[in-house]
């Protein structure tokens, strides 16, 4: 089954290189019982105050995070072993590689970057594939990350299951010492490299359809790999396409030692999703434990 994957990667590499109590008046009451029930909800509210565990948070905004790429390709710039981990958060990420023929491919991964354009056709192919869209620069290694930082993540890979099981090339990041923990959220963004395929396509995959849409996905894991809470956000539908850093709340997966994400959706064929599987993460809120 792997040699399959293979052989779709290399198919795949050529083609794109191609969510008032109404109270009617009645007679008098005395006060007291007023008081009474104002003081048994003063005291509900603060149990539950107390039951909600008191966070202190972090964010990895990965200015000091990894190597920043220093070309724009991941077909040039990602050999097998990249990796990062942030030393405060212990958040680690490891790229994703398969390998067929003596020959390792690259498959998934979250890749620091900071190449940043509002030119979306110029920068808008694979070999520009660790561009993210920023309106306010034509080509730039600064200032492109959430609030104008220098650097960011672009994340590669996705997985959908219908068309191979056993091809899982999510980008995942994990806290490296074992520990569960909230991810409250992170800021995305949409690639230069999708944004042009999405709005012009090529001759690998159609340009959106109206009724068509891309939806990010971010998945918990517990400590021994078992599976817990989705969330999912919709970053482009024809015509509306996230081209600014936008908040991605991410609370709802509770406590985890790992998260993968993915990104699935428009135009599909029998290999899967034809429209370059990329989106931008930033500044990821972590709780500190």
């Amino acid at each position: 089954m792997q040699k399959n994957c293979i052989r779709r990667r290399y198919f795949l590499i050529d083609r794109q290189k191609v969510l008032i109590l109404h109270h009617k008046p009645t007679q008098f009451r005395p006060m007291k019982k007023y008081l009474f029930f104002a003081l048994a909800l003063l005291a509900v509210a603060c149990n539950n105050d107390k039951d909600e565990p008191q966070r202190e948070w972090l964010t990895l905004d990965f200015e000091d995070v990894g190597v920043v790429a220093d070309n724009p390709s991941t077909w040039n710039y990602v050999k097998e072993g990249y990796a990062w981990i942030d030393p405060t958060t212990s958040l680690y990420h490891e790229a994703i590689f398969t390998h067929d023929y003596g020959y390792a491919l690259f498959g998934g991964g979250l890749i620091v970057s900071g190449y940043n354009s509002n030119e979306v056709t110029q920068f808008g192919t694979y070999e520009s594939d660790l561009y993210v869209y920023n309106g306010r620069n034509a080509n730039s290694t600064k200032g492109g990350g959430a609030d104008g930082s220098d650097r960011f993540l672009i994340s590669y890979g996705n997985y959908e299951p219908a068309v191979d099981a056993e091809a899982d090339m999510r980008p995942t990041i994990t806290f490296s010492d074992g520990k569960a923990r909230m991810v409250k959220g992170c800021q995305v963004n949409c690639t230069t490299y999708f944004i042009n395929i999405a709005k012009y396509g090529n001759p690998y995959s159609p340009a959106m359809k109206d009724g068509e849409e891309v939806k990010i996905y971010a998945t918990g894991y517990d400590a021994a790999g078992k599976e817990g809470k989705t969330a999912e956000m919709t970053i482009a539908r024809k015509d509306n396409i996230i081209q600014k850093w936008t908040a991605w709340d991410l609370t709802s997966l509770g406590e985890v030692v790992s998260v993968k994400f993915n990104i699935k959706g428009g135009n599909t064929d029998e290999w899967g999703m034809t429209t370059p599987k990329y989106f931008a993460i930033d500044n990821i809120v972590v709780e500190k434990k």
